[in-house]
């Protein structure tokens, strides 16, 4: 399933397999480095407190069409900017 996180200014989104595993990895600390990356407010890299929602028909489409260009079956998951 693809979730959404919403910070700032944009939506994030990613796959995860479950509403645990989505919060997990939207409280990670690789997922706070990701979100300092484009969000120059939020540098520092910490552990975020955001909550992922399941994302809407039109955000999982521009999701799979972003994973499919840029994804790198190397890749340990694919957080792609939708909004």
């Amino acid at each position: 399933m693809i979730y959404v996180v919403d910070v700032d200014h944009m939506s994030l989104a990613f796959a995860a397999g479950s509403a645990t595993q989505a919060a997990e990895i939207a409280g990670s600390r690789r997922f706070a480095r990701a979100i300092s990356r484009s969000c120059p407010d939020r540098r520092g890299g910490k552990v975020s407190n955001y909550r992922p929602r399941v994302a809407t028909v039109q955000e999982r489409v521009v999701f799979h069409d972003m994973s499919a260009e840029f994804a790198d079956s190397a890749a340990d998951i694919l957080i792609a900017r939708i909004g």
